[in-house]
Order: structure tokens, then sequence, then C-alpha cells
């Protein structure tokens, strides 16, 4: 079953008032408050907890026109087959307990991004704290809660694979909210019951396709209900989300509208309808919902988890997304395979308009990709191996092939021209984990 029952954002920025505010302030200090609380504390060791995570990654695919992407949020570049880039990351993790029931955290993580940052690198930041049993709450940085591996997405080792599937993972722009969330659980009879609420915003930095131009986009008013269960080998999870989307303007958004109000007929009527849907994207809400079933008897491993994502005008993918995943433990090794797919519910836009003697034909064929650009419509097959090298090291070793449809490349780095015909991809990966 998928939970797909709206939220109103307001109940919640009810109670979390100022918390955007709050949040980012407490972004700011939370290094600093790491370092300084212990000495303020007279400790150096005992309420101090450091933890990290790093994997160095290759993958390399067939294809000379395509640029392979882990997720959207990494730099772009459609000639690039061979790299490390996509999967390697380190990340580092410091939290301080004080007070019996306080904690502040923060997690720094260096990937592939389009630009660098301190304040993008810094994913988590935040303060905890926990007034009873069971109940947890957080204010500052926190990582999104939408998806089934949103507590570990970035922690490689945690995972079976070398990384999760792109057609569920690839596409989830938010890494973290700053804002806060508060989180309730507690046992009954054989199972574990938690329930999340989140809130907060998010401004991920993307770039074009083709690694042409970057693009800041703010994902506001995000709203997350989350509820879990578990009991014996089994694990169960629905959420649902809300975000309301914007980016940095198009540099061809005014000029679209000028050709509207300059040029009569069916040229300036198609480019006024262009414009419109752009700028009609501006405030429109997107919601994902999102159901996945575990089950780990310390031999079996099974997983499968679907997501459907809605929106009432956001150029943003949409469509039905999800996976089955079966592993084998024999020892050290556990082979594994998967089969992921992304429907996609948009139509490509095509113009039956003829811009030849406009002069703007180049201008129409921008705004086109650009709405475009954002469908999805892809299924990957998979085989690999993890390797239980030595305590807290994995080695990984995966073979995908992935069908792309035409027009619906917006998983992968491409230019306009490759997007026309539908291809499939051989993606071959290794990886080393390790936790420490």
């Amino acid at each position: 079953m998928i939970l797909s029952l709206p939220i109103k954002s307001s109940l919640f920025r009810l109670m979390t008032s100022g918390c955007r505010d709050c949040a980012r302030y407490v972004c700011l200090v939370n290094i600093s408050f790491l370092c300084a609380v212990p000495l303020a504390y007279g400790q150096t060791e005992s309420g101090i907890q450091f933890s990290g995570f790093a994997t160095l990654g290759v993958s390399s695919e067939n294809k000379d026109d395509l640029g392979f992407l882990r997720d959207g949020t990494q730099s772009k570049d459609p000639s690039r087959n061979t790299s490390f880039f996509p999967d390697s990351t380190i990340g580092g993790q410091l939290s301080f307990a004080f007070a019996d029931d306080w904690r502040a955290t923060s997690q720094l993580v260096y990937r592939d991004r389009p630009r660098y940052k301190l304040d993008e690198s810094l994913e988590l930041a935040f303060l905890g704290y926990r007034p009873t049993s069971g109940l947890d709450i957080r204010l500052g940085r926190v990582a999104v809660d939408m998806f089934q591996l949103s507590d570990f997405r970035r922690v490689d080792y945690a995972n079976l694979w070398v990384r999760p599937p792109t057609e569920v993972y690839g596409w989830i722009l938010p890494v973290s909210i700053d804002g806060g969330d508060v989180a309730y659980g507690f046992s009954k009879d054989t199972g574990f019951w938690r329930f999340k609420l989140q809130y907060g915003d998010s401004k991920p930095i993307l770039e074009f396709p083709d690694g042409s131009e970057l693009v800041e986009a703010n994902f506001n008013d995000f709203v997350a209900a989350t509820l879990t269960f578990d009991v014996d080998v089994w694990r169960v999870r629905v959420s649902y989300s809300q975000a309301t989307p914007s980016a940095s303007p198009l540099a061809f958004l005014g000029t679209l509208y000028d050709v509207g109000d300059l040029v009569t007929g069916p040229v300036g009527e198609e480019a006024t309808a262009l414009a419109d849907a752009f700028s009609d994207a501006s405030g429109a809400k997107v919601r994902y919902s999102q159901a996945s079933l575990g089950y780990d008897d310390g031999d079996w491993i099974i997983d499968t988890e679907f997501t459907y994502i809605t929106t009432t005008g956001a150029i943003i993918p949409t469509g039905t997304a999800g996976y089955l995943s079966a592993g084998r433990r024999m020892g050290a090794f556990t082979p594994y395979a998967f089969y992921s797919r992304f429907f996609t519910d948009q139509e490509l836009y095509e113009s039956n308009v003829d811009w030849s003697q406009s002069g703007f034909e180049v201008l129409r064929d921008a705004a086109i990709a650009s709405l475009n650009g954002v469908q999805i419509e892809q299924h990957t097959q998979a085989l690999g191996v993890r390797w239980d090298i030595a305590t807290k090291v994995a080695f990984k070793a995966q073979w995908e092939q992935t069908h792309i449809e035409a027009g619906k490349f917006a998983a992968w780095a491409h230019t306009n021209d490759r997007a026309s015909s539908s291809t499939t991809v051989n993606l071959f990966s290794f990886a080393v984990n390790l936790v420490f």
C-alpha cells in the first residue's frame, strides 16, 4: 500500500515556527559548538564520537556520448566513460553528547559536485534532544527522510549494491534539509514502530544535462511523514512527502515572452505558451509517495521499493519507479541481482509550428529541450557480488544493462541531440567501501 494522503504543510509549520531561520543558524554554529562544548565541560573523550565512511569506486560504460550519473546533483559530462567520480566519496561525522539528553552532530562529505563550497559539503549539522525514551527532536540540517535508504544513502558499506538503483534514487535531489524533525518509536508485542515528521527547505545545485550551465534549485516547505515497522526478519516502510520546488530563472525565459509579444500568429502563441510553462512551474507542488518491504534472515536479503511522483506543474521527473533486489550470503561473499524501472507519466513536448522564418528556432529548441530534459523512462537489470574482505571493509563488482527510451535521458549526462534516439547501455562498476 502506498500512503498518498496530502499533508497540510501549515500544520507542521505551526509546530516549527521559525524553524528554517533557526536551522540555518544551527548549521553555522554547529562545528564551533562541537569544538567548544567539550572544553566547557572539561571532557576530551567520553562525550565525543567520531566516525566516517569512504568509497573508492570506478565505473565504465560503453557509450561515448553519455555520461553515467549516480544522482542528479553530480557534475555532468557526456563524454565521460570511465571515471572515479560518480561513486567515490569520503565523509566524516563528529558527534558530542552532553547534558544527558542532548547531542550535537555534524557530517562533512566530499564527493563529486557541480561546485565545491563548505556549506554544500556540510550535509548534516543539527542539535538533537531526547526528552523521554523513544522521542527524538532534531533542529538544524538533517537528512531527507523520503525513501528506505535515506538515513545511510551516502554510506555504501551499509548497502548490498555498489549504489542504490538509480531509477529510484538517482533523481532524488534533496539530500538534506534546513529545518527539523520529530520522531517517536516504541515496541509493541514483537515489533517496533517508528513515526517521523520533517519540515524544512533544501537548495541543491544542479547542472544542465550537458554540463553547460549551473542551476540553483530550491525545495521550499518540504514536509515528510514516515511510518516504519520492524518485526523479526521483516521491515515495512511507508512515507509521504511534498515540496514546492523552484529554480533560478533560465536565460531564455524573458526572450520567449518578448517573442510572444512581438511575433504574431502561431509562433508568438507557442513562444508565450512555452514561457508560461516555465513560469507556472514556480510555486507548483511536487508530491512523493513511497512503500518498501525488506527481508533479511541472515542468509537471504530481499528488498523491494516503489515510489509514485506527481506534480501540479513543476518541471521535474514524474511517474512510478521501483526495484526488486535479492542477495544470498555465502560466507564472505554475497551474490545479488536486481531489476529496477522508471515509468514516466509525461509526454514529450513536440512543436507543430514552423519557426523557420522567425529566426528563433534555436530559442524554441532550447526551451523544448529544457521541458523534455527532466523526463526519465528506463529499466535496468543487474548482477553483482559483494565480498566482505575484513571487518568494516567490502569489495563490490557490478554489471548493469540499462535501456533508455528516446527523449527520456534525464538520469544521464547527455547532449540534446543524443536524447533523440533510444539506446542500451552496459555499465561495469567496482568499489571498495569502508567505515571507520
